[in-house]
């Protein structure tokens, strides 16, 4: 069976709110990201500052405890990143729902 236009909005209109949602989470991941990068640069001041791990510190060195931040960092800019793609395929969505040709009701 083909898809008519009318079927394609139908299943277009789930994806619109599901990406909606998605872009929704910008300003969390943007925070997590500022938080993230405030922790890194108080963990190497720790380091230059000759400071001991702090007592209950989960990692065993600074080294690794500055490659988990680093890691949560790129999940964050990666999360980012993808919400940029998510508002372009976004706007291509909204602009073939207001634009696609319905076929007259008969």
């Amino acid at each position: 069976m083909s898809m008519t236009v009318e079927m394609a909005k139908i299943a277009i209109e789930g994806v619109i709110l599901k990406t909606e949602k998605s872009i929704e989470r910008e300003v969390a991941y943007q925070k997590e990201l500022a938080d993230d990068r405030a922790a890194l640069s108080h963990v190497e001041q720790l380091q230059t500052d000759g400071e001991p791990l702090p007592t209950g510190n989960p990692y065993g060195s600074f080294s690794e405890w500055k490659e988990q931040i680093e890691k949560e960092i790129k999940i964050s800019q990666n999360s980012l990143d993808r919400i940029e793609i998510e508002k372009a395929e976004l706007m291509a969505l909204k602009y073939f729902m207001e634009n696609a040709p319905t076929t007259p009701e008969t």
